[in-house]
């Protein structure tokens, strides 16, 4: 396979060689990078090491799970009676799905920076060491979108005949090619027009965002969208639709198949996704590539250029965060505890792609639940939630952000740096837990119930306050069951688990169990105005006693991480 993707590669060197790749360089790069591929496992459909032989084995269930995946996606072909919108939606799809295995999988591939190391000293210049890293990618997603297109690639041949196979083929190298250049441009324009900490920043939140778009996309559209509308769409008649890639790729079949029915413009835009591709492989080589092995050589010392040693001579001014701590956090080893969570909070990205997605899961799941209703329109199903407590879940639905965060914060891929936590004279470890705690609810935890509870009042009125002042208070308690029982670290000062102990588990489910059946029963008095009222006062109390015991954890009962060299 490899030898065959190399021989495509092929085809493009009369291109390559006039923008000055050495095309010779480029082949034997891409061999060796290839032959890397196939021994390293993916972050994304993960390969398992075989016992016996010692050797990566590529899953076969994942394969299947591709072919099954581009199958569920061949079903918007036949949903609508206009072949151009089918296949532009089923592209956007392809596209989407191209995009997510790239910036999962392949990000840390193009801004490695280790070739400055091993090609770098050698005679290899900017445009082609660019070039292989680009052509790297998309051959080795080339194998994904092969697996994901073939159903449609059959399927096809049911909507148009047999000939449009061949076509449709061509159609998912264009999506490929489209899909690795457009991630591509994005990555090679920020390196240049950044700084090498605001380009690694960037991507993160680009991944964040991703991520939230699909989890929306997936739970919303189908509740959001009647499919029965899309069944006569024209897309033809936007004019938006006429710049969009998956739109292009569809034109391809329209001018081919069904040239009764498609004009000048849907020609022109069939020849522009396929002349695209070329002229963008031409422009990163041409115009972004010189200086891009510069950039990640400063990318790759970013982190360490960044910690600048302060002079000594110079005046230390508090800030905002440390006059809030020491409002909040007075005891100084509480008051260390806040500081250091809400720095390390700010600056780990591991932590930020696994917490800042939560944020937006939860309106996601909210309205998921609300809007559920058959045969109504949504101004009916807005009327209707707007007559019922459904608020109640909306608040208790905060505590799935809380927990995401507290099962984090703990956990850090340079967990060895916590050492300093052990060689400081400190005699109650629970004062810097308390600090972290104080600084999770402070800094996430209440701003974002904030924007909820006005989200909450807008919808339901003001009578809401008392329900969400218990619901809240609540929602803390399960916060403090959490802290006492799961997050048994200093913050950031044990490795990233990928699996809990089944003791934690169960406690998890648990404490999930008795949250769940509080807000059963809060749902049940929500009538009753004076009772909610009157619980707060004794779930602000349960909370302070919690609290109080979590401050008093012992060295005992702190998981200590291993840090020995």
């Amino acid at each position: 396979m490899d030898k065959i993707l190399l021989k495509i590669v092929g085809l493009l060197n009369p291109l390559l060689q006039k923008t000055g790749v050495n095309i010779a360089q480029l082949h034997e790069i891409l061999r060796i990078k290839l032959l890397m591929d196939n021994r390293r496992p993916r972050s994304i459909f993960g390969h398992k090491k075989n016992k016996t032989e010692g050797k990566p084995t590529s899953s076969l269930l994942a394969t299947i799970m591709m072919v099954f995946m581009g199958l569920l996606m061949c079903f918007v072909l036949f949903i609508t009676t206009q072949p151009l919108a089918g296949q532009a939606l089923y592209f956007s799809i392809f596209m989407v799905m191209m995009a997510i295995t790239l910036i999962s999988d392949f990000t840390s591939v193009l801004i490695d920076s280790r070739d400055q190391f091993i090609i770098s000293p050698r005679p290899v210049n900017d445009r082609t060491m660019a070039m292989a890293r680009f052509l790297h990618v998309t051959l080795y997603i080339a194998r994904i979108a092969l697996l994901q297109g073939l159903p449609g690639i059959f399927i096809i041949a049911f909507i148009d005949g047999f000939a449009a196979i061949p076509l449709f083929a061509l159609q998912v190298i264009e999506a490929t090619l489209l899909s690795v250049l457009l991630v591509n441009l994005v990555y090679f324009v920020l390196i240049k027009l950044v700084s090498p900490q605001r380009f690694k920043d960037i991507i993160s939140y680009i991944q964040i965002v991703f991520s939230v778009l699909i989890f929306a996309v997936y739970y919303l559209v189908p509740r959001l969208i009647n499919t029965s509308l899309l069944q006569q769409v024209n897309l033809l008649k936007h004019v938006w639709a006429y710049f969009l890639p998956p739109v292009w790729i569809a034109s391809l079949n329209e001018a081919v198949f069904h040239t009764g029915r498609s004009g000048w413009a849907v020609l022109c835009m069939a020849v522009i996704g396929l002349v695209f591709p070329l002229v963008g492989i031409w422009f990163v080589a041409k115009v972004l590539a010189p200086g891009f092995n510069r950039r990640l050589a400063i990318i790759s010392t970013a982190d360490g250029a960044a910690n600048v040693v302060t002079p000594l001579t110079k005046k230390y001014n508090p800030d905002f965060r440390d006059k809030l701590a020491n409002l909040l956090a007075p005891d100084g080893i509480e008051n260390a505890g806040f500081k250091i969570t809400w720095k390390l909070a700010a600056r780990t990205r591991e932590f930020k792609m696994k917490v800042f997605p939560a944020f937006a899961y939860v309106p996601i799941y909210f309205i998921y639940f609300a809007l559920n209703g058959k045969g109504q329109t949504l101004t009916e199903r807005y009327a209707k939630i707007q007559h019922n407590t459904s608020y109640i879940f909306l608040i208790y639905l905060t505590t799935f952000v809380l927990s995401s965060i507290l099962q984090n914060v703990s956990q850090s891929p340079k967990y060895k740096s916590a050492w300093v936590y052990y060689t400081l004279p400190i005699t109650l470890p629970g004062k810097i837990l308390s600090g972290m705690y104080k600084a999770i609810i402070v800094i996430y935890f209440v701003p974002y119930c904030l924007v909820i509870s006005a989200a909450m009042i807008f919808i339901w009125g003001p009578a809401t306050i008392n329900d969400i002042l218990l619901a809240f208070s609540i929602s803390l308690t399960y916060g403090m069951l959490l802290a006492l029982f799961m997050v048994k670290g200093l913050p950031f000062s044990t490795p990233i688990m990928v699996k809990q102990g089944g003791g934690k588990v169960i406690v998890s489910f648990m404490i999930i169990g008795l949250i769940a059946a509080i807000g059963f029963g809060h749902v049940f008095i929500s009538k009753w105005e004076g009772l909610v009222w009157l619980l707060i006062i004794p779930s602000v109390l349960i909370n302070w006693i919690m609290f109080y015991q979590y401050k008093k954890q012992s060295w005992n009962d702190i998981e200590l991480a291993d840090i020995d060299g």
